[in-house]
């Protein structure tokens, strides 16, 4: 056994002794999304075991997978129940799918691409319990390739619409070790209290994939609680790894179309008022920049994706009178917790493609 891997066994005893002696934890369900990701998962599901968790439920959801997952499940996670579809129905269908399935008081949502470092598990779920005004809350998620630097660390609005994301690839430091308040967790990793996701609902149906986090974590604080991120709780993953098959074009439709049902679903009047117009108009921006750019798929991505709204409109606005109806606090009295003001020259980094954004 090498040096390295003693060392890991050792935190991990410790962890497990420690663990033993504090306050019982809260039943988890673990809920994984899947596709022809074998490689990924088989070490997810490893790390996620050896944390030891007392009272704990895996469901991995099989997109219909032809790499053997199912095999690989079978043959050496017999624990782990899986849920087999015939179609790929993306990352929020396997998530919702998943969270019905499951039984555990606390819900985490987690990448088939992550990898948890030594008591992740119980740092993510105690500092969930010990905030009982947090309903959701993130994980450190790092570069798996680079564990030194963060991948996200939570993210904010900002009044474009857009998202500023904390921490992007930035190396990871003491700012980075408590425990905070962000706008947005990151589904990478997220763990939500099940009386949370019944009160303000699951992943919206219509978005694939991309800004389903977002969208569930502005509901969240809309309904009363908060959304933290936890520095104590490392998880490896391996950045871009969902996204690497798929044609940046197919990305930015779903984002894009995400973002402004997300907006016009949650959104006060107000603000919805010159929030939602300036946010298309910028859309429009960055798809003529495209065009400019010679990327037309790119482009037109971005204009199917607001033509996909306007068909959608009138299931938007049933879905946005239920979360109105909901809401507890309004959009002002977020601002303090969940906007971030940000600069033209940034929103243009983004245009040129030099910031991180969502």
């Amino acid at each position: 056994m090498s040096a390295a891997i003693s060392t890991v066994d050792e935190q991990r005893a410790a962890h497990l002794h420690t663990s033993r002696m504090a306050e019982p934890l809260p039943s988890l369900s673990v809920v994984i999304g899947t596709v022809d990701r074998r490689r990924y998962l088989a070490d997810c599901l490893e790390s996620l075991l050896a944390e030891g968790y007392p009272e704990l439920e895996i469901v991995v959801v099989d997109n219909g997978s032809t790499d053997g997952t199912g095999e690989l499940l079978r043959e050496r996670f017999p624990q782990v129940r899986m849920i087999r579809n015939g179609e790929n129905r993306g990352f929020v269908g396997a998530n919702n799918q998943g969270v019905e399935a499951s039984s555990g008081e606390l819900v985490l949502m987690l990448n088939d691409d992550t990898r948890l470092e030594p008591g992740a598990l119980e740092h993510l779920v105690r500092a969930l319990v010990d905030r009982p005004a947090w309903g959701a809350c993130q994980a450190k998620l790092l570069l798996m390739d680079d564990p030194t630097r963060l991948d996200t660390a939570g993210s904010f609005l900002t009044a474009t619409g857009f998202l500023l994301h904390r921490g992007v690839f930035a190396p990871d430091g003491p700012e980075f070790a408590g425990a905070d308040e962000v706008f947005s967790a990151k589904g990478a990793a997220l763990l939500v209290r099940r009386r949370v996701l019944e009160q303000v609902g699951l992943l919206d149906p219509l978005y694939f994939a991309y800004f389903e986090e977002t969208d569930l974590c502005w509901r969240i604080w809309l309904g009363g609680w908060r959304v933290g991120f936890v520095g104590s709780a490392r998880i490896l993953h391996k950045t871009g790894g969902t996204a690497e098959a798929l044609p940046f074009s197919f990305v930015h439709y779903h984002s894009f179309k995400n973002r402004i049902r997300t907006l016009a679903k949650n959104l006060g009047a107000p603000r919805l008022a010159w929030m939602l117009p300036y946010h298309v108009g910028l859309c429009l921006g960055v798809s003529l920049t495209y065009l400019v750019r010679r990327r037309p798929a790119d482009a037109l991505a971005i204009v199917r994706a607001i033509g996909w709204n306007v068909g959608e409109a009138p299931s938007t606005w049933q879905e946005r009178r239920r979360v109105q109806h909901g809401r507890k606090v309004a959009d002002a009295d977020l601002d303090a917790f969940i906007m971030e003001s940000v600069s033209m020259r940034t929103f243009f980094d983004y245009l040129l493609g030099r910031a991180g954004r969502a």
